[in-house]
């Protein structure tokens, strides 16, 4: 899986604690949801979430203006030389949901289609998600135990 695109080791989002950071559409109530079981299923807290709409990825898009208007998940994934790749659809579900035994079938379908059909069902979801299940009209706030898992 190559990535999206590719960041030096200064700045990083990620730490060896928390090697992934995956930015949502904080608005999208099926994105909330989803978010939601990954961070219930992640039982050793590798991830740390942020929403697209937040502080945190607006300066990323700022840096990595490819990734502003992708539409999609952005995984921020942390590299064993600290540097960090960027993956987007389904390299980025795959990459989020590896390791989780909840979603053990939803993984094996994601190894069994190639990637570009993969992305392909991606972008025809994003299109539709909106319209079949809501719009939140604000971000969620994390729970006072969660704090440390989400960024602004």
């Amino acid at each position: 899986m190559s990535p999206l695109t590719q960041s030096p080791q200064t700045d990083t989002l990620t730490t060896e604690r928390h090697p992934l950071l995956l930015f949502y559409d904080g608005e999208c109530s099926f994105c909330n949801r989803w978010v939601n079981r990954v961070k219930e299923a992640d039982h050793q807290h590798r991830m740390r979430y942020g929403t697209k709409q937040g502080r945190t990825f607006q300066q990323l898009a700022q840096t990595h203006p490819e990734l502003a208007n992708v539409e999609s998940v952005v995984l921020v994934q942390r590299r064993p030389d600290g540097g960090e790749d960027f993956l987007v659809r389904a390299p980025a579900i795959r990459e989020v949901i590896k390791g989780l035994p909840e979603f053990r079938l939803f993984a094996l379908a994601l190894q069994i289609f190639p990637t570009p059909l993969s992305n392909l069902g991606y972008r025809i979801f994003s299109k539709l998600r909106t319209p079949l299940f809501g719009q939140w009209h604000h971000c969620r706030v994390p729970l006072e135990q969660d704090k440390e898992l989400y960024v602004e």
